[in-house]
């Protein structure tokens, strides 16, 4: 991958499935379905943050994805908006941060991975998908050496997927920070 400044110009990636960019103002009514879904927001990490993004109205979501665009212009993560390449609307978002904003471990050079995404495309094929696509390019993307994801207890496919995909169950040096996966690159 070109050594690129992804905070000056944010990659896309394509998967079988799915797009993946930078989200946008216009994602707001598309990524209220996702957090404004109570099953979907029982698997969110939200470990760490301000808020525990639930949004009923498209005018939170677009606020909230105003801070995230914000967040992106000051270098502290990605946001990307998942785009089902079928249907062409956004089902979710997946979040990537890593050094210096990292402060969860041990390792200098980490990263933290989010997964938000629609009920019906909390299955493994799908999170595989996406994990797999991670794991191919966000250590390399973000110069880390461990990357983070968190699988709660009742996420059973996304812990498969997890599994399949070669990510291993992980303790925080922290006891609020629980149902950690890491894939490690040593």
């Amino acid at each position: 991958m070109k050594n690129t400044d992804i905070y000056v110009t944010c990659p896309e990636f394509d998967t079988e499935h799915f797009h993946l960019r930078l989200v946008q103002e216009n994602d707001a009514e598309d990524l209220q379905k996702c957090y404004g879904n109570p099953i979907a927001q029982k698997y969110f990490n939200s470990d760490n943050c301000d808020s525990d993004f639930h949004y009923s109205t498209v005018e939170e979501m677009r606020a909230c994805i105003l801070g995230w665009l914000s967040e992106y212009k000051q270098r502290h993560y990605i946001r990307f908006a998942i785009v089902d390449k079928l249907s062409d609307t956004v089902v979710g978002t997946f979040e990537m941060f890593g050094t210096p904003n990292w402060k969860f471990t041990h390792y200098i050079d980490g990263g933290c991975l989010r997964l938000d995404i629609l009920p019906e495309y909390e299955k493994i094929e799908f999170i595989q998908e996406l994990l797999s696509l991670a794991d191919q390019k966000f250590l390399e993307l973000f110069h880390v050496k461990v990357m983070v994801v968190k699988a709660i207890t009742e996420a059973i496919e996304r812990r498969a997927a997890l599994d399949a995909v070669k990510f291993m169950p992980y303790e925080l040096n922290s006891s609020e920070f629980k149902y950690f996966y890491a894939r490690v690159v040593e």
